[in-house]
């Protein structure tokens, strides 16, 4: 039995993600995926949400996507968001609680990427996250992965889904019922993107306008209020 897994999710909990709890667990259900990781930025907020609506069936990771002086950090299986720092005390971090530390589209050259200390952190980190459906230039996830086998490390996929439709484009296989972190420590993952190994350019465009309509709201609210203060 195979099951597979999104190792890379955003909720509104997210700035830049418009994903509700209750779209982001039917979206699962409807890709047919077995569970998710809830990664938002620097924080937890949004995961226990998603657990409470998500059915028995589907599994949900509790996970951050943690910002560190290089590029972002997957942390699955904490119970307190890492703070941001230089990657290696990240890593140090969520060892400690016993999670799993997987780099997350770490050479993306569109986004923050990795690019110095390889070697160590390569020693340091569980997993690589080979591939990202967000990742617009295949060759940014062909590194990842050849970076990962070079140095014999375990592979995962994650959509790195900012909006319901994205959830599923890119997800980790595991064979058997090995639970989820011991199979991405041991290495019985399986990185697949049904839709390809490149990105596409909607979903970012999606995000800077959600950002940009938060911002516009915002700066109304303030001016409002202001208005409303004379």
């Amino acid at each position: 039995m195979t099951r597979r897994y999104d190792l890379q999710v955003h909720t509104d909990a997210s700035p830049c993600s418009n994903a509700t709890p209750q779209a982001v667990v039917e979206a699962a259900v409807n890709r047919g995926l077995d569970g998710i990781a809830v990664t938002n930025h620097d924080t937890l907020e949004g995961v226990s949400a998603v657990q409470a609506a998500a059915p028995s069936a589907l599994r949900v990771i509790p996970g951050v996507e943690v910002t560190t002086s290089q590029g972002h950090l997957l942390a699955l299986g904490v119970k307190t968001p890492p703070a941001p720092d230089d990657p290696l005390p990240v890593i140090e971090r969520v060892h400690e609680q016993g999670g799993v530390a997987v780099l997350s589209h770490p050479f993306d050259r569109l986004r923050e990427a990795y690019t110095t200390d390889l070697d160590a952190i390569a020693a340091a980190v569980d997993a690589v996250e080979a591939t990202n459906s967000r990742c617009l230039l295949s060759w940014d996830n062909g590194r990842a992965q050849t970076f990962a086998q070079t140095h014999g490390l375990p592979r995962t996929g994650g959509s790195d889904a900012h909006f319901p439709m994205e959830i599923g484009r890119a997800h980790t296989a595991i064979d058997g019922d090995r639970p989820l972190l011991a199979a991405i420590r041991d290495g019985s993952t399986t990185a697949l993107s049904p839709q390809g190994h490149g990105g596409y350019a909607s979903g970012h465009v999606a995000t800077k306008l959600h950002r940009l309509r938060i911002s516009v709201d915002r700066t109304i609210g303030f001016a409002t209020h202001r208005e409303h203060e004379r």
